[in-house]
């Protein structure tokens, strides 16, 4: 870390050295400032934010291999994905070691602005997320509780479709291995969009199916100069199957089968959102306004294997809603001698959950599970939970000269949870309520300015926080024990947030020359100290706030291109993440890759286009200890594509991808027995696979 942190002063200063030699040149220096919206609520330049922001523009979409929104973010820096399904399309990600294991999240998703995090635990349903030709991708890094409030405390990631500046026309279509098909068509104008998708796959492991269908548009009621309204929704309804991860002692070559604990998991569930968004520009400032609101339909069955021999599974419904208001003021001037802008927003949301539980089988392989005929009991357990927030924030951008940007903003947060029970406890469950403020201070400076060169560097120190979710709170499962009372509930309505104080350096350095190459260099390094975190107490059975991290990590990226000939990436991560309480002080935390890396290369000769990519990671824990490891591994991908009449109305292109180019055979993940033993629960990830499709500009 010292090392690594001198070299970046090294580096400033011999680009300061030279800055101060170069005259600046206003339009250059705009043409080389990609815009990026999600970093302050407002649009501005990337390279004029004070926090680590990355983008991934259209082109870069389509000429990557992927297969969801999720695997093309792994092609950033900072940003990791632990898969469970092992095809990639029941991603967990890991952000500034920050890691939910599918219990929680820490990085707030959106599209088009609105967030998509399930209410109960903030996971990301990333088939709900439909791409098209205008899809930008922004990731804004680290603590950003300032203006996102809750959970904004590993990453923001903002989904954008963009109108198109004339009439498109698209429709897609592909198959695959292990039976994958996917058709997507879209419509977009200035003023109107709509785009579907179907995607649906056997999967590589037994009891793996998958299929799921979204549609989503918008409409622009109004445009004008000054004003402008527009409605928007979207509906999402998929069904898979969950095969569960594997016993070590029990994987075969390929990994392909599915435990017998895992024969009855899967989830059908049903999304709606709709939203109203409103702009106007006032002479005080730039008015924006927003409605939105969801609902939710689920039907979980999940089963959680308490020991290699022993697994509990139940079935829960689940019915959410939600509403969410939020009116913002931006580019308000004050009476200051200094150039600036202020922005001033309130957000307001109130959803509530109705959660219901049934039994299907308790125990082990042989005496449970091989009898068992999937048919859950009667309900155990029926509550409704609820939250209500309400929060204001305020944003000052100061510029005092050209070259210096000044950033202070701070957000107050104030959170209302209840339960309302209904079936299954002996005693009523307080309410609790919880209150966070939230404040961040940024500084950027551009040391180089012309027409070839744009660079700057950073600082900031913010607070953050989460909330424990409604799940950690209130959830009704029960835990069948081999003691008094043979059940309990981990769920504790007594947790507070946790809370982390961030320090961020870091740079983005621009480069375009005259025969048409660029190139962009970022790099952060951050360092965050986590308090109140939830972690399970045995004293308790129960999830209590004790836990105590310390976060520092080097996220460092390098994009080149070139007009015609293609483009190179290269992105590299460090995770240090250290446990700072209890008896494994000083230890990794566990399930943390210390080290990610992702690198490609995409060619273009003529019609002709071919793209690489190499991800992987090194030195990731199973348990708190430190006593077992995940085997390192790398991967593979690849794409080529031959695109006849581009960009006309009668385009098409013809692709051919290849994931696990090399066939190699690897566990995304894994964590040790919870009942002590030494076997491992692991989620294999499958060998190579192939995908064929066509595209077809109408």
């Amino acid at each position: 870390m010292k090392f690594s942190l001198s070299s970046f002063a090294l580096f400033m200063t011999l680009f300061v050295s030279q800055a101060h030699a170069q005259v600046a040149d206003t339009l250059a220096t705009r043409a080389l400032d990609p815009i990026v919206v999600t970093a302050e609520r407002t649009a501005s330049t990337l390279s004029s934010s004070t926090a680590g922001v990355s983008v991934l523009a259209p082109r870069e979409l389509g000429a990557l291999p992927n297969r969801n929104a999720a695997s093309l973010l792994s092609f950033l820096p900072g940003i990791t994905f632990l898969d469970f399904d092992g095809l990639g399309y029941a991603p967990q990600s890991v952000t500034r070691g920050f890691y939910g294991g599918g219990e929680a999240e820490y990085v707030i998703v959106m599209l088009n602005g609105k967030p998509i995090n399930n209410m109960e635990n903030g996971l990301v349903n990333w088939e709900a997320i439909t791409q098209s030709p205008t899809t930008t991708i922004e990731v804004l890094r680290g603590g950003s509780s300032s203006l996102y409030g809750d959970a904004a405390i590993g990453a923001v990631i903002n989904v954008r479709t963009q109108a198109p500046l004339e009439t498109t026309k698209r429709f897609k279509a592909s198959t695959g291995s292990y039976g994958a098909r996917a058709v997507q068509a879209s419509m977009m104008s200035e003023r109107y969009s709509i785009l579907g998708d179907y995607n649906e796959n056997e999967g590589f492991r037994d009891h793996s199916n998958r299929r799921s269908g979204t549609i989503q548009g918008s409409y622009r009621l109004v445009q004008e100069i000054n004003r402008s309204l527009d409605v928007s929704g979207s509906a999402n309804l998929r069904e898979f199957d969950t095969p569960g991860p594997l016993r070590s002692t029990d994987a075969t070559k390929d990994g392909a089968e599915s435990l017998a604990f895992f024969q009855f998991d899967g989830v059908s569930e049903q999304t709606y959102r709709a939203a109203l968004d409103g702009s106007w520009a006032l002479d005080l400032g730039q008015l924006t306004t927003s409605l939105s609101g969801h609902l939710r339909n689920q039907d979980l069955v999940r089963t959680l294997p308490l020991s290699a021999d022993f697994a509990d599974t139940q079935q829960r419904k689940v019915d959410a809603q939600g509403l969410k208001a939020g009116i913002q003021l931006a580019e308000i001037v004050l009476p200051f001698p200094i150039e600036h802008h202020l922005t001033i927003g309130v957000d307001a949301f109130y959803g509530s959950l109705d959660t219901r539980y049934a039994p299907i089988a308790t125990g082990g392989l042989d005496d449970a599970y091989l009898n068992a005929s999937g048919t859950p009991g009667d309900i155990s357990s029926d509550g409704t939970a609820s939250r209500a927030g309400f929060a204001g924030y305020a944003q000052l951008e100061l510029n005092p000269t050209p070259r210096l940007n000044l950033s202070l903003g701070a957000r107050a947060d104030w959170l209302e949870d209840a339960f309302d029970e209904g079936v299954g406890l002996s005693e009523a469950v307080p309410s609790a309520s919880h209150t966070a403020f939230s404040p961040k201070a940024g500084v950027n400076y551009r040391y180089a300015s012309s027409s070839q060169h744009v660079g700057n560097v950073y600082a900031n120190v913010s607070r953050s926080f989460k909330a424990p979710t409604l799940d950690q709170l209130y959830d009704l499962r029960a835990f069948p024990v081999p003691f008094p009372p043979y059940s309990i509930r981990i769920a504790n309505a007594a947790l507070t947030p946790q809370e982390g104080t961030s320090y961020e350096v870091g740079f983005y350095h621009r480069i375009a020359t005259p025969d048409g190459w660029s190139a962009l260099v970022s790099t952060s390094a951050y360092s965050i100290d986590m308090t109140n975190e939830i972690d399970f107490s045995f004293e308790t059975f129960s999830n209590i706030n004790i836990g105590k991290s310390r976060h520092k990590g080097i996220e460092t990226g390098i994009k080149l291109a070139k007009e015609v000939l293609g483009s190179a990436f290269l992105n590299y991560t460090l995770q240090d993440v250290t446990l700072e309480k209890g008896e494994n002080k000083g230890n990794a935390v566990k399930a943390i890759p210390r080290h990610s890396f992702s690198g490609g290369i995409v060619a273009e000769h003529g019609p002709v286009s071919a793209s690489v990519v190499l991800k992987g990671l090194r030195k990731m824990y199973l348990d708190d200890a430190n006593s077992q490891s995940l085997p390192d591994y790398a991967t593979v991908d690849a794409r080529v594509a031959y695109t006849r009449n581009a960009y006309t109305r009668n385009a098409y292109t013809l692709s051919l991808s290849v994931f696990n180019a090399l066939d190699k055979k690897f566990n995304s993940t894994a964590y040790p027995d919870p009942g002590g033993s030494e076997s491992i629960f692991i989620f294999p990830a499958a060998l190579r696979t192939v995908s064929i499709g066509i595209e077809v500009a109408l």
